[in-house]
């Protein structure tokens, strides 16, 4: 073989080792892409149930006045589908303050 000819083979072991690096490289940066894409999820379903949490403790606080006579009808037997009726207040919002109403309780 001449010089010329070795130059070649050279070079082109050259490239397959440079490809082969690259290729290397590729699948690391995919294994990490796909974390961080992983980790975005978790972190807007945590940013959406912190939304949702302060929505529903807003409600709660917004309901707040009504805690007693909500509480008053519980106990007195109603249903919750009935107090929602005679106070006007969505029975999610009546749900709501039943369990503010046993938080509260378990720190008292």
């Amino acid at each position: 073989m001449e010089m010329m000819d070795m130059i070649v083979l050279g070079l082109l072991v050259l490239l397959v080792i440079i490809l082969f690096i690259l290729m290397n490289k590729n699948a690391k940066l995919s294994a990490e892409n796909k974390k961080l894409t992983e980790i975005l999820e978790v972190k807007d379903v945590t940013i959406a149930n912190y939304e949702a949490s302060r929505v529903a403790v807003s409600d709660v606080i917004e309901n707040f006045s009504s805690l007693d006579d909500v509480m008053t009808l519980i106990n007195a037997g109603e249903s919750k589908a009935s107090v929602s009726e005679k106070l006007n207040i969505p029975l999610s919002k009546i749900e709501l303050i039943i369990k503010f109403d046993k938080l509260k309780h378990k720190k008292a």
